[in-house]
């Protein structure tokens, strides 16, 4: 966490060297070629110029220039400029015999918009030893400050800094420093030792560490990273304090202790390898234990990534994830997408590619996370899967490809089986500009050998349903003004018909198959349901049209509005298990529109409208307005009148999301997500935040409560304290204030500011 302001200091005691660090000695020869001296201060000014063999020259300026070929003494405004750097002093001298540089009275060093000042420098150019006393510097590039009690040259890319402290405040603000007896720096190897470092805030000191060593580059060193912690519903205080291992540059390690008020301690372990060699490989493995005391059980997770390159068309993978019961993530984690996983995979594969073909090898197993009070059905194994699949390959005019399986689906208590497809695909296509027509036929035959618990003996099932369908669309243009803008708008529109006779697959098996979302992709799409399974019975014309209003500047698309349905000429017969058929002579009729009408509005919605019925099936609207950076409001509203899950379950979804971000003035900013079922009359998730930022730090408080489980919540508190160009200090709550505020930006993000940065010497 000090590895940021060592490396400030680092940079301040490496640029007191390179203005004399040269290995050539000087050359005293007259200036011809510099400018005609000028008067200062009613004396003439003196100047120098000094050859070196291999680093350049420097100038050499002052009110008064005296010395020999020995020793050189200037003494006035002296000023020693480099190609690089900058040097003034009120007197400054340089013995030829020892190469010592020694200048007192406002010595300021500067290199760009990095400054060292201090009231005297000795520096011997041969052993490179010296000190700089009472130093104090400016980090232009990271806004840092500081100053030392003294700045010693310990020899050829070795420095030691006694007391120092360096900070990101603008002066004459000290509300953060962080400290240190001594910093020794190595910067050919690239390493720094700290002792007794602390970092005081506010007048109070806050972390405090004896020794301390950290890497003056962006190299990986061992050591300790950042620690991590706060409280939650299910966990209570929570503290983690990961140390990491470079063990090579080509892998390394994290292990992780982390204490838990209410479960107890568990450590987790990460490590991470790449092998280059002749055949690639790289992964990740990843494990944490846990003997909770909470449920009086020992609680345990694995992962393990791995990519193998076999040959130059062939690779290999593993992923495997494992817990120890199926409410670990509940209690464990904070992050939605995570509580929210019902299932883990475990497989391994081969991947091999012959140019436009593509052929997969897999073993996959699922862990199925189950929730008590809303069980789910366990998706079926697949041991093996073998899975080709040919991309479009032109051929006499037409275009060739298609897929062909072969899997074996395993679950307990249920029919399983083998079940082997083929899907070939011929398509024909024209286009011009302002219109396009397309032909594809297509076979789906499938294979099945069937093992029933509930029949006395196995069977064999096969079916095959021929495809056919016609697309054809037009694209109109013009010119029109809205909004106040002039843009580009097109009028869309598309027909799609699909043929398929009906195949009778009652008695077939269903391994992974799911009735397919109805939405505009669904609308164009041949069968309606995901999964080889089932084919879908049709005789049907989809027509639809969609209007665009393009940016003729950027060609950016500015609105887009599509209007569709479909027209069913057959009923439909075949289903799945716990499928109603539909018997209505058309669909619902949806109408979508996104876009960005200006710089600050973003607005989508989606209304799907039953013409039987005369109801509405769904609606979904939403809007956000982000008028600046850093300024949002957010909100949405779903609906959905009748929701089947995969075990046939039907109820309702109603559900608004609301979410903002907005600086009530410079410092403070608000911070606010509410998401709440109408439904089941209960808060989602839900989120208050605030953040106060005083320009060299920033701190953030929020606070989080989630639904984890269908009838367990769990809250936590984050308390993060930003120190500008240091470190983040406590749990962070960013990606989470990420994925609930969209737009969010921190309140010290560059992107929320047009100037260019703090002003690198503040006190001038």
């Amino acid at each position: 966490m000090f590895r940021s302001s060592a490396l400030s200091l680092a940079v301040a005691a490496t640029l007191a060297a390179p203005a004399w660090g040269q290995d050539a000695p000087l050359a005293l020869r007259p200036a011809r070629e510099l400018a005609p001296p000028v008067a200062s201060a009613g004396a003439q000014r003196r100047a120098l110029a000094f050859d070196e063999a291999r680093g350049g020259a420097l100038f050499l300026r002052a009110d008064r220039i005296d010395g020999t070929r020995q020793r050189v003494e200037a003494s006035g405004a002296v000023e020693l400029r480099g190609r690089r750097e900058t040097v003034l002093a009120d007197w400054l001298a340089y013995d030829v015999a020892t190469e010592e540089v020694h200048a007192k009275g406002n010595v300021v060093l500067r290199q760009g918009n990095d400054r060292v000042g201090g009231p005297e420098v000795r520096f011997r150019r041969g052993d490179e030893t010296g000190f700089f006393a009472q130093p104090s510097f400016v980090v232009g590039q990271v806004g840092a400050r500081g100053d030392a009690d003294r700045l010693n040259f310990a020899g050829p890319d070795r420095y030691e800094i006694l007391k120092g402290r360096v900070t990101t405040c603008v002066a004459p603000r000290e509300d953060w420093f962080l400290r240190a007896e001594s910093i020794e720096l190595d910067t050919q190897k690239k390493v720094g030792v700290a002792h007794e470092a602390r970092l005081d805030f506010l007048g109070l000191p806050v972390l405090y560490t004896p020794w301390l060593e950290f890497p003056l580059s962006d190299e990986r060193k061992s050591g300790l990273l950042t620690p991590t912690f706060g409280s939650s519903g299910t966990r209570g205080l929570d503290f983690a304090l990961p140390y990491y291992f470079n063990l090579a540059p080509n892998y390394d390690a994290t292990v992780t202790p982390r204490i838990m008020t209410k479960r107890g301690l568990q450590v987790g372990g990460q490590f991470r390898y790449l092998f280059d060699g002749a055949l690639a490989n790289q992964g990740e493995a990843y494990a944490e234990v846990l003997p909770d005391r909470s449920t009086d059980t020992t609680r345990w997770l694995y992962s393990w990534r791995h990519n193998q390159q076999l040959a130059p068309w062939l690779n290999g993978y593993l992923n495997i994830n494992r817990v120890s019961d199926g409410k670990y993530f509940a209690d464990l984690s904070e992050r939605v997408s995570i509580t929210s996983q019902s299932t883990l995979v475990q497989e391994g594969g081969l991947v091999a590619n012959f140019g436009p073909l593509q052929v997969l090898a897999r073993a996959q197993r699922f862990q199925t996370l189950q929730d008590e009070n809303a069980p789910i059905v366990p998706p079926y194994d697949r041991v093996p899967q073998v899975l080709a699949t040919l991309s479009p390959v032109e051929w006499g005019g037409l275009s060739l490809a298609g897929t062909a399986e072969y899997a074996r689906f395993s679950r307990a208590d249920v029919a399983e089986g083998d079940r082997a497809l083929i899907y070939p695909q011929v398509e024909w296509r024209r286009q011009a500009p302002g219109w396009f027509v397309a032909a594809r036929g297509s076979v789906h035959a499938r294979q099945y050998e069937i093992s029933d618990p509930a029949r006395a003996a196995d069977r064999s099932e096969s079916v095959v349903v021929p495809i056919a369908s016609f697309d054809a669309g037009l694209v109109f243009e013009r010119e029109w003004s809205a909004f106040g803008n002039r843009y580009l708008q097109t009028l869309e529109p598309r027909a799609f018909y699909v043929y398929v006779p009906y195949r009778d697959q009652a008695q077939l098996p269903v391994f992974d198959t799911a009735v397919d979302d109805f939405n505009f992709s669904q609308l164009f799409a041949e069968n309606r349901y995901l999964g080889n399974d089932r084919i879908g019975d049709a005789n049907q014309l989809t027509l639809a049209v969609t209007s665009r209003l393009v940016d003729p500047q950027s060609g950016a698309e500015r609105l887009r509005v599509a209007l569709g349905g479909r027209l069913y000429f057959e009923d439909q017969r075949v289903t799945l298990p716990n499928e109603t058929p539909r018997s209505g002579s058309s669909s619902d009729v949806l109408l979508g529109a996104e876009g960005r009408l200006t710089d600050a509005w973003l607005l989508n919605g989606l209304v799907q409208y039953n013409l039987d019925s005369g109801e509405t099936e769904r609606f979904n609207v939403g809007a956000r307005w982000n008028p600046e950076p850093g300024k949002v409001v957010a909100g949405s509203w779903r609906y959905t009148r009748r929701l089947v899950d995969a075990a046939g379950g039907v109820s309702q979804l109603k559900q608004f999301d609301l979410a903002a971000q907005w600086p009530v003035d410079s410092r403070w900013t608000l911070l606010a997500r509410w998401n709440y079922s109408l439904v089941e009359s209960k808060t989602l998730e839900a989120l208050a935040g605030v953040e106060y930022n005083a320009d060299c730090w920033v701190l953030r408080a929020v606070v989080h409560r989630l639904t984890t489980t269908s009838q367990q919540t769990t809250t936590a508190a984050y308390v993060q304290l930003e120190l500008s160009g240091l470190a983040r200090i406590g749990p962070s709550p960013l990606d989470l204030l990420r994925r609930s505020v969209p737009g969010f930006l921190r309140s010290n993000d560059p992107a929320r500011f047009t100037g260019g940065g703090p002003d690198p010497y503040p006190e001038y």
